[in-house]
Protein backbone atom coordinates (compact mmCIF):
# COMPACT_ATOMS: atom_id res chain seq x y z
CA UNK A 1 0.00 0.00 0.00
CA UNK A 2 1.46 3.79 -1.04
CA UNK A 3 -0.02 5.22 1.99
CA UNK A 4 -1.31 8.09 0.17
CA UNK A 5 -4.78 7.80 2.15
CA UNK A 6 -3.76 7.15 5.56
CA UNK A 7 -2.57 8.78 8.31
CA UNK A 8 0.72 8.47 10.99
CA UNK A 9 -0.92 5.76 12.48
CA UNK A 10 -0.72 3.06 9.91
CA UNK A 11 3.52 3.03 9.70
CA UNK A 12 3.20 3.06 13.40
CA UNK A 13 4.38 -1.15 13.47
CA UNK A 14 7.22 0.26 10.82
CA UNK A 15 8.21 2.88 12.55
CA UNK A 16 8.88 1.05 15.95
CA UNK A 17 11.12 -1.64 14.25
CA UNK A 18 13.15 1.41 12.90
CA UNK A 19 13.63 3.19 15.79
CA UNK A 20 14.55 -0.08 17.72
CA UNK A 21 17.37 -0.85 14.84
CA UNK A 22 18.52 3.05 15.98
CA UNK A 23 17.13 5.35 12.97
CA UNK A 24 14.82 8.65 13.88
CA UNK A 25 11.40 8.31 12.27
CA UNK A 26 9.10 10.71 11.51
CA UNK A 27 5.34 9.85 10.31
CA UNK A 28 3.29 13.07 9.43
CA UNK A 29 -0.12 13.00 8.54
CA UNK A 30 -1.34 15.70 5.66
CA UNK A 31 -3.73 18.22 6.83
CA UNK A 32 -7.14 16.37 5.54
CA UNK A 33 -6.04 12.67 5.06
CA UNK A 34 -6.20 9.86 7.33
CA UNK A 35 -7.14 10.83 10.75
CA UNK A 36 -6.90 14.24 10.17
CA UNK A 37 -9.73 14.02 7.21
CA UNK A 38 -12.44 16.28 8.89
CA UNK A 39 -9.60 19.33 8.02
CA UNK A 40 -10.59 18.58 4.83
CA UNK A 41 -11.57 21.41 2.25
CA UNK A 42 -10.79 22.95 -1.30
CA UNK A 43 -8.06 25.43 0.18
CA UNK A 44 -5.96 22.48 1.68
CA UNK A 45 -3.16 21.33 -1.07
CA UNK A 46 0.27 19.39 -0.29
CA UNK A 47 1.90 22.61 0.43
CA UNK A 48 -1.01 23.42 3.50
CA UNK A 49 0.97 23.39 7.21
Amino acid sequence: MHGGWDGAWFWRPVAKLLQRAGHDVFTPTLTGMGERVHLAHLAIGLETL
